[in-house]
């Protein structure tokens, strides 16, 4: 199939066969610059539309993932006009989803005879490792992925772009055990029918209406995410069949098996997310994609968890409902969690300390703080605050200028100022402006108090 993903999981693993130096020569023996540039590994995989290499980019100095077309997949037949479509669908999305859980297309070129795609190279294989019995993720571990997954759909989604063919062999894993989604060749996109591709996905996660010549939308891609869910979490498909029509007679008329029989400690409002994601009528299926990363989100408090880090998910959720962030995209909220830490202080723990240099913020998540300059108490603050941040716009490590106390058990969120000042350029200025509209308040806030005082002196 033309599945990136799947060449991907061939690159974590050793080739059997040699790469064949002799043939890419030939691929590149009309554009010079291409061969000096591209340093090629090996190859990793091939696919409706061409190959894809290991290689390094001695441009950019990264190792990339290199898919090369092959002209003799592009006939007049059938085959070679659906090849065509969904080469085309790849080229059109370059540099137009940049999602921190959607694989990056770097650039498309042509070496005059071939064309190609640069694309991120992923090291970690991909979730269908984790798809059988014996070899499944931690329940919170995946619905953590879950919600990464489904939130990087709806940036394609509000980007114009629907996936269609959502399943674990399409969700690579990186070197740091994150995840990004992969092989947008069938996607479909709004207003450009010419690229649009008939009759794709992979039948085990295709919806019921898709067997109806149904138009797309993102419920399609709901209904996919959903029995990728439940594969992730039981080992096993929702419907069991023998045959490809056994199986198309099961989505359009037979029930599923319930998650809690597959596997017992699903939490209910787990299982009932899953089983509104894969109902057979769109209609009662999620709405929006928001509406199933809630749900996923209120699940996680009845998962136990073997420690007590916080989700990436919990966090991301946590951040999107304070005011500070409400202008902040849904990219800009999660390039903040990767500079984030969360830590846990009991009554008399001190945070911040009068007169120690410091360069993070803070946030706080839940609990009481006091505040105190030279054993005075100045005031106490509540959750949903922010205290320290001075030492990040002043952009060195500043003397803390009064001490702050934990008064009641609290969880804390750390924003490294140090993280923060190295980050991308669209979320400085993100923070800069918020933080100017938090200080902007906090005067306002206190010219109030002295105009109160004045009238009551």
């Amino acid at each position: 199939g033309n599945s990136y993903s799947t060449w991907q999981k061939r690159g974590s693993l050793p080739v059997t066969s040699p790469f064949n130096f002799t043939k890419y020569q030939s691929m590149i023996s009309d554009s010079e610059q291409f061969g000096f540039r591209f340093e090629i590994k090996k190859e990793l995989g091939r696919g409706a539309t061409g190959q894809v290499y290991l290689a390094f980019d001695t441009y950019a100095q990264r190792e990339v993932a290199l898919k090369v077309t092959n002209p003799n997949l592009f006939g007049s037949d059938e085959d070679g006009a659906r090849n065509r479509k969904m080469w085309l669908n790849e080229t059109r999305l370059v540099g137009k989803l940049r999602h921190p859980f959607i694989v990056q297309v770097f650039e498309a070129g042509s070496t005059g005879s071939h064309d190609y795609l640069v694309m991120e190279f992923m090291p970690g294989g991909t979730l269908k490792q984790f798809a059988s019995h014996g070899k499944l993720l931690p329940i919170d571990r995946l619905v953590d992925i879950l919600y990464k997954v489904c939130n990087a759909l709806d940036y394609a989604n509000k980007m114009g772009v629907l996936h269609r063919d959502i399943k674990p062999a399409n969700v690579l894993l990186g070197a740091d055990g994150n995840i990004k989604i992969s092989d947008f060749g069938a996607a479909y996109l709004v207003g450009s029918e010419s690229t649009q591709v008939e009759t794709v996905g992979t039948l085990h996660y295709m919806a019921p209406e898709q067997f109806n010549k149904a138009a797309p939308t993102i419920q399609t891609d709901i209904y996919s995410t959903g029995v990728m869910a439940y594969q992730l979490l039981t080992g096993r498909y929702p419907f069991e069949a023998t045959s490809h029509e056994g199986l198309i007679y099961q989505k359009l008329r037979g029930e599923i098996l319930p998650i809690e029989q597959a596997r017992a400690d699903i939490p209910p409002s787990l299982r009932f997310a899953i089983h509104r994601a894969i109902h057979r009528d769109r209609e009662m299926r999620y709405a929006s994609w928001k509406a199933f990363c809630d749900d996923l989100s209120a699940s996680m408090p009845d998962i136990p968890r073997p420690d007590e880090v916080l989700c990436d998910s919990t966090r991301f959720d946590f951040f999107r409902n304070l005011p500070f962030f409400s202008d902040f995209e849904d990219t800009e909220i999660w390039e903040t969690v990767g500079v984030t830490s969360l830590s846990e202080y009991l009554p008399g723990d001190c945070l911040v300390r009068e007169g120690e240099k410091g360069s993070s913020m803070f946030i706080i998540a839940s609990g009481n703080a006091s505040v105190t300059k030279g054993g005075v108490e100045l005031g106490v603050m509540h959750a949903g605050e922010f205290f320290g941040e001075i030492a990040y716009i002043k952009e060195e490590r500043q003397t803390r200028s009064a001490t702050v106390t934990a008064a009641t058990k609290m969880e804390v969120v750390e924003i490294n100022g140090d993280a923060l000042h190295h980050a991308s350029a669209e979320l400085q200025a993100r923070f800069s402006k918020a933080l100017l509209k938090l200080l902007v308040a906090r005067i306002e806030k206190s010219d109030n108090k002295l105009v109160t005082w004045q009238k009551a002196a």
